[in-house]
């Protein structure tokens, strides 16, 4: 772990693989890309309106052929990844930290360049689902900041609001922790919030805005979380005594 060779060594490999999945996500793109030119060759095409439109189109479709099977195959990967890795404490220096590091690679190539374009959809849940959450029905998830996945459940009508950071895992020390986190039905997240590895919230919570919810917390159903900060004094103070909402 401490020896500069093996972490260049490591380097290498690791990034050669990341441009492995990368050119495996390209393929449906660049394959479409590749009949247009082609029937364009063939029918010796010049530059007019027509065929920019055309190619234009065609990049278009190609983009979102990536969106698509990109989202896929990485989640995929990501569950093979991490198939059979459990909550715990692990040494830095372990296989299983090597496994997380690498579906974290996996997992912030498409964070970086599909997630942010497929948003509460469909294809974005299918994401999630695919790398091991368990998603209920009608849950929307409006933020790519969604980590450890495998580790994830999010139930019925459960929202994630843009920016909100759900993570399973902490670093600490020499030591890499995962704990899964649980979010009950009908439960909103808000914007920027930040939920730590191991909460469990309960059904029909509200997480507001920027809140951070630390480590291992359990929250009741029904509960309400807000920051504080921007708050008139007397304001604050009614808030600690129950006696304003």
């Amino acid at each position: 772990y401490n020896s500069i060779p093996v972490q260049v060594f490591l380097a290498f490999v690791i990034y050669a693989l990341y441009a492995l999945v990368l050119a495996v996500s390209l393929i449906p793109a660049v394959a479409l890309l590749a009949l247009v030119l082609r029937a364009f060759a063939a029918i010796n095409w010049h530059i007019d309106l027509k065929h920019i439109l055309v190619l234009a189109a065609a990049v278009a479709v190609s983009v979102y052929l990536y969106f698509i099977w990109g989202a896929v195959w990485m989640a995929f990967l990501i569950r093979l990844i991490m198939l059979g890795v459990k909550p715990g404490k692990y040494p830095k220096a372990s296989l299983t930290t090597l496994r997380w590091l690498i579906q974290g690679g996996i997992h912030t190539i498409a964070m970086r360049s599909i997630l942010p374009y497929i948003p509460v959809s469909f294809f974005c849940t299918l994401y999630f689902r695919v790398c091991g959450a368990r998603i209920g029905k009608n849950v929307y998830i409006n933020s790519n900041l969604v980590s450890d996945a495998y580790l994830l459940s999010l139930e019925d009508g459960v929202i994630i609001g843009g920016g909100a950071e759900v993570s399973c895992h902490i670093m600490e020390r020499e030591y890499l922790i995962l704990s899964p986190i649980r979010i009950g039905a009908d439960s909103l997240i808000g914007t920027g919030a930040y939920i730590s590895p191991g909460v469990s919230i309960g059904s029909r919570c509200t997480i507001g805005a920027r809140c951070y919810i630390r480590r291992g917390v359990r929250i009741p159903d029904g509960s309400v979380y807000t920051v504080l900060s921007g708050l008139p004094m007397r304001q604050v103070h009614d808030l600690e005594k129950g006696r304003s909402q």
